[in-house]
């Protein structure tokens, strides 16, 4: 899809806000004014960038913000955490580049989060824009499930991006799990929905599924709500004004983007 809205002018780029969801496959491309409002969406294969996306990339922006996915992710206790130690879990990551190995401190949970990127996506996106942004897309996923926890339920909160999907678990406001998985096919999510219900000894119903890129009305959404009491759609803190129907059904399934600002 290329929107590009009419009062998108390029005397004004130095004010606007580049906000960007990438993997390995496909690229999504926002322009947010200073009224919060979308003046761009662009996606596209990114081995196959439209003529519109091109000549996007190449304009001055000076804030952009880079959703990338996680490449490793372990999780350690923050109290026996210690920066200077990063070394010490290379042999945890698929890249054993101890450079590589980024942090992400989740305080409300007294653990932190060990990730890599996938380098040439990180690489390709600092070529680009040097003062970027980059932002693993967990991070921002996270803190929009902090704000939903009710602490009497289990939440189950799943994030939907390409061929992948991140599954995590809260029970009585604790993370218990969060793994990725592989999914090709409704199917799939199901199985695994089911695996970490019959690995945490969760009989009957879960009382809450949060869903993040994708609809409750979509296959995914569709596939799981039988095993929810309730299922909601995760949305961001952050409201971006859109006026064209067709890019907010398509933007409204990027909901960690509009958040990427408060994830730094």
């Amino acid at each position: 899809m290329n929107y590009i809205s009419g009062d998108f002018h390029l005397h004004y780029i130095p004010s606007y806000t580049l906000y960007i969801q990438s993997d390995l496959y496909k690229d999504h491309l926002v322009v947010v004014g200073v009224e919060n409002d979308v003046l761009v969406y662009i996606s596209y294969d990114n081995e196959k960038p439209s003529l519109e996306a091109t000549k996007m990339l190449s304009m001055p922006f000076e804030k952009v913000y880079v959703s990338l996915p996680h490449q490793s992710l372990i999780w350690v206790p923050s109290e026996v955490f210690d920066p200077s130690e990063l070394h010490l879990y290379k042999e945890y990551f698929l890249d054993t580049k101890g450079d590589l190995i980024e942090y992400y401190d989740i305080e409300n949970q007294g653990i932190t989060a060990l990730y890599q990127i996938e380098s040439t996506l990180r690489n390709r996106w600092i070529n680009i824009f040097p003062g970027a942004v980059i932002v693993p897309s967990f991070s921002a996923v996270l803190n929009q499930a902090f704000r939903n926890i009710d602490y009497a339920l289990e939440l189950l909160t799943i994030h939907i991006y390409g061929n992948q999907a991140d599954i995590f678990l809260f029970i009585n406001g604790e993370i218990r799990i969060y793994n990725t998985f592989e999914i090709q096919t409704a199917d799939d999510l199901a199985y695994y929905v089911l695996a970490i219900m019959k690995n945490f000894a969760i009989e009957g119903k879960l009382q809450k599924i949060m869903l993040s890129g994708a609809s409750k009305d979509s296959e995914w959404g569709e596939r799981i709500k039988a095993y929810t009491k309730e299922m909601v759609e995760m949305k961001a803190t952050q409201n971006w004004k859109i006026v064209n129907k067709k890019v907010g059904l398509a933007i409204k399934e990027l909901n960690t983007l509009a958040d990427l600002a408060i994830c730094e």
